[in-house]
Formats: C-alpha cells, structure tokens, sequence
C-alpha cells in the first residue's frame, strides 16, 4: 500500500509539473486552450481512477487471478509525462532542444 500511495503521489507531482510546463508554452505561444488542459487531465485521472477500480475490485470480485495494475499505470503515466514536461521545456527554450541533456532523453529513430 506504500508504495501504490508513493506511486500515486508522483503521478500527481509529474501531471501538476506537465500541466504548468504546457500553460507556460501555451502562454509563450499565445495558444491558451483550457478545454486541452481540461481534456489532458480528464485522461490522466480517469488511467488512475479505471486502474484504482479493477485492482481494488479484483478482491471482491474473484477472478481467479489478481493482477497488479496501479503500479504499472502508475508507471506509464510518469513516463509519458516525463516526455511531455521535456518537450514542453525544450518548446518554452528553444536552447534546450540541442542540449546533452535533452539529447539523453531522445529517441535514437528521430531523425532531426
């Protein structure tokens, strides 16, 4: 449970860091939409909420099998967020988009 709470709380901390890093693009780029942001959180909760059900659902109704499946979306989500917030940064300073830095979170298939 620990660590399922750890978990949620950096999906918390990636999506609050996401969503200010593209309002602060969207204000440098004068493209402020809140049915984006709105629509970007509402997928981001609902991956939580969908995953928070079945596991937590999965000890009352028995399948015959318990799959672990919070942690995971957990993982996925930070992933994903780690990305944007990257990209949200590198389109904010455009000086960040050839630093080794940011080169370490690049894909080797983009082709630049």
């Amino acid at each position: 449970m620990d660590t399922e709470i750890a978990a949620l709380c950096i999906v918390g901390i990636m999506i609050v860091m996401d969503f200010l890093t593209g309002f602060a693009k969207a204000v440098k780029n004068h493209d402020v939409s809140s049915g984006k942001m709105r629509d970007g959180l509402w997928h981001k909760v609902s991956f939580v909420a969908l995953a928070e059900i079945l596991e937590h659902g999965q000890r009352v109704l028995d399948m015959g099998f318990s799959v672990p499946i919070i942690i995971p979306t957990c993982v996925y989500i930070v992933l994903t967020e780690v990305a944007s917030v990257i990209e949200n940064l590198s389109e904010i300073n455009p000086e960040l988009h050839d630093s080794p830095i940011l080169a370490l979170f690049r894909s080797s298939k983009e082709g630049d």
